[in-house]
């Protein structure tokens, strides 16, 4: 899940990956999710951890009106300091301002 810098709306583009989570949460009614919010280098780092705990927030709000229970979501934000790519050039600032995903499903055992 990409965003546009300064922003933590999500693109329509991204619903249909996001509907698939909400599927996959439904029938794994026992796993957990974590969202983690990260922005690229542009701004401030306390503007930038702001903006990636919204962008992260924006994603948990999205899965819960679509029904998911929000127990079963955590967020948090990081802003720049985990970049995946350079903040060099745009397309490496791009990739950067993104929300992970991070699914843990229990299984029971008799």
């Amino acid at each position: 899940m990409l965003f546009e810098t300064g922003k933590a709306i999500i693109k329509p583009v991204s619903y249909p990956l996001l509907d698939e989570l909400v599927n996959l949460l439904r029938e794994y009614p026992d796993a957990f999710i974590t969202l983690e919010g990260h922005t690229d280098s542009e701004g401030t780092e306390e503007d930038n951890l702001q903006l990636s705990k919204d962008r992260a927030a924006s994603v948990r709000q999205y899965l819960i009106d679509k029904g998911i229970d929000a127990t079963r979501i955590s967020s948090t934000g990081y802003g720049e300091s985990r970049p995946i790519d350079t903040n060099a050039t745009e397309a490496g600032r791009s990739r950067n301002r993104r929300v992970e995903m991070r699914l843990k499903a229990t299984e029971k055992f008799d």
